[in-house]
């Protein structure tokens, strides 16, 4: 081989090195995400929503490219991270311990929504013991309720028939997600009715992203970027962009 042929020959592999790395960094990250509002909002010709801009977010910081996988439920979504059909579970509440979980991404709990001409103040549960209360059936808020000894609940299946149980006067308060309630009166969609921001919530529970405990390398890099969109505000901003 010529000294010439060897030269071109480093060139060639410190460019195909390059390359390979490139293609490396660029990997896309399948993020699995529940395809429901406010997470992810579906526009005549784009995708936004709050997960959409948590996870556009953490993808400017690291780098990667995200492409994302919806589910429709939570038992589906960790069912895919499961099946290896995505590499991170964006938005779960688990706990498991077979998984890699990064700190909190934000905060859910319940609301109290009543109605706007009810002037009271709502702090906890001895405030809203005596109350008649709407919930949706089969959920952690129904179940609270019940524990907690309130007899005066009526389950619903939908969400719309739990408002209406307020607004028509059948119920004194609803109680279902936060995390809907904010996003639904910061867009208007609560008419006559309020969030009750003095009321103190039973059952808040952190939401993060999981990783398998092979994604390790991804983890640790997700992980300091959600800690860094903490730092710098970004967090803050995606959560009172959603009523949060």
């Amino acid at each position: 081989m010529t000294k010439f042929s060897k030269v071109l020959l480093v060139f060639v592999t410190a460019i195909l090195s390059a390359a390979g790395l490139a293609n490396a960094q660029q990997q896309d990250l399948r993020v699995g995400l529940m395809d429901a509002e406010p997470g992810v909002v579906r526009g005549k010709d784009q995708l936004s929503g709050r997960d959409i801009d948590i996870w556009s977010a953490i993808a400017n910081d690291t780098g990667l490219r995200v492409t994302y996988v919806f589910v429709k439920s939570p038992a589906a979504l960790l069912a895919a991270l499961d099946e290896s059909k995505v590499d991170v579970a964006g938005w779960t509440s688990t706990t498991a311990a077979k998984y890699l979980l990064t700190v909190t991404i934000l905060p859910t709990a319940e609301a109290l929504v009543v109605p706007t001409t009810d002037n009271r103040t709502y702090r906890g549960l001895d405030d809203i013991r005596n109350l008649k209360l709407a919930t949706l059936k089969g959920t952690a808020y129904a179940d609270y309720l019940k524990k907690s000894g309130i007899t005066g609940i009526s389950e619903f299946n939908a969400l719309p028939e739990v408002l209406k149980a307020v607004t028509s006067g059948e119920a004194n308060a609803a109680m279902f997600s936060g995390i809907i309630a904010g996003y639904m009166e910061k867009q208007g969609n609560l008419p006559g009715l309020q969030v009750m921001r003095s009321y103190q919530p039973a059952l808040s529970r952190p939401v993060v992203a999981a990783f398998p405990k092979n994604g390790a390398e991804n983890y640790d890099r997700i992980n300091a970027s959600i800690k860094k969109l903490h730092a710098d505000g970004t967090m803050d901003k995606i959560k009172a962009k959603y009523g949060l």
